[in-house]
C-alpha cells in the first residue's frame, strides 16, 4: 500500500515504522529501505539513466517475508527505533574528468569550468545512530592517474563537457558541482587530456533555493610547464550557487596551497 510520495527532500532524517518501506529514485539510482522486527533491509540499483532529473521518495506499508534475493542486504539491530538518516558524501577517491573534446588553455590565460560528478550515500539507523552502509549513487570506472604504473593514484573516471556557463549545466540531483578555475601562468599552452580533482578534501553544500549540490571553488594555478599545479581551495561556494547550507565535511584534511599532479596533457 502506497502511503505518501515526496519529490523534494530525498536526504536527511526520516522516520520509518516497522513493516514499512521507503523507496528512493534519485537520478540513475533507485533503492529501498525496509524496517522489520530488529532488522533493516536495503536493496539498491545504480544502473538507471545517468542524466535523469528524478528525485523522489515513496512510502509503502508492507510486511516482507524471508528474503531470497541476493541483492538484499540485511542489518540486524537490537534496539527499536524508527529513525533513519540518509546522508550524502563526496567520492572517496579523486575524480578524473576527461573532456569530451580537446581543450587548450594558452599561456597567460584563465578559464572557469563547471564539473559535476556523482555523490555517495550513507545510511544510519537507530538512536544512537548506527552506520548501516555507504554506496555510490552511480558506478564510475576506475582509472590510474600518473606518469607511469609505479607513480600515481587510483581514481574514478568521468567524462566532462567542460561547460563554461552554469545555465548550460543540466540538473541531475545525485551529482555535485565544482566551479574549477584553471590559471595557466606557464610559458606554454596547456592542452588537457584529463584533469584530476581531489574531491575527498572538499566540503559538500546544498543550495537552499534549487536543491543543487555544490562544493567550494577550486583553483589550479600552473606556474611551469608540465602536469603540476598549485591547489587553492575556496572558503565557500561560488556566488553562482546562491545561499547554501553545509551538508558534509571533507573526508580528508584539506590540502591548501600545495603542489599536486593535476593534469594529463596531450602532446
Amino acid at each position: 500500500m502506497v502511503l505518501s510520495s515526496n519529490t523534494q527532500a530525498w536526504f536527511g532524517d526520516f522516520n520509518l515504522d516497522v513493516h514499512h518501506t521507503l523507496e528512493w529514485r534519485v537520478g540513475p539510482l533507485s533503492f529501498w529501505v525496509y524496517r522489520g522486527d530488529q532488522e533493516w533491509r536495503l536493496r539498491s540499483d545504480a544502473s538507471g539513466d545517468p542524466l535523469s532529473p528524478t528525485a523522489e521518495t515513496v512510502l509503502r506499508e508492507e510486511r516482507q517475508t524471508d528474503v531470497e534475493d541476493t541483492k538484499v542486504h540485511r542489518f540486524l539491530l537490537s534496539q527499536e527505533s524508527a529513525r533513519l538518516n540518509v546522508g550524502v558524501l563526496l567520492p572517496d577517491r579523486p575524480v578524473v574528468s576527461k573532456p569530451a573534446s580537446p581543450v587548450s588553455i594558452p599561456a597567460g590565460e584563465s578559464v572557469t569550468f563547471y564539473l559535476s560528478y556523482p555523490v555517495w550515500l550513507t545510511l544510519n539507523a537507530g538512536d544512537p545512530q548506527r552506520k548501516l552502509a555507504e554506496f555510490p549513487s552511480q558506478r564510475l570506472s576506475d582509472t590510474w592517474f600518473g606518469p607511469n604504473t609505479r607513480e600515481g593514484v587510483l581514481c574514478y573516471a568521468t567524462r566532462s563537457r567542460c561547460r563554461l556557463n552554469l545555465s548550460d549545466h543540466p540538473h541531475v540531483p545525485n551529482r555535485a558541482i565544482t566551479q574549477l578555475l584553471i590559471r595557466n601562468r606557464a610559458q606554454d599552452t596547456l592542452t588537457l587530456d584529463k584533469v584530476k580533482l581531489p574531491v575527498a578534501t572538499l566540503s559538500l553544500y546544498r543550495s537552499v533555493a534549487r536543491n543543487w549540490l555544490w562544493t567550494q571553488t577550486v583553483t589550479l594555478l600552473r606556474h611551469e610547464g608540465g602536469d603540476m599545479a598549485e591547489l587553492q581551495l575556496g572558503s565557500n561556494v561560488p556566488d553562482a550557487a546562491g545561499r547554501c547550507e553545509l551538508v558534509a565535511q571533507p573526508r580528508e584534511l584539506p590540502q591548501r596551497n600545495t603542489l599536486i599532479r593535476a593534469f594529463n596533457q596531450l602532446f
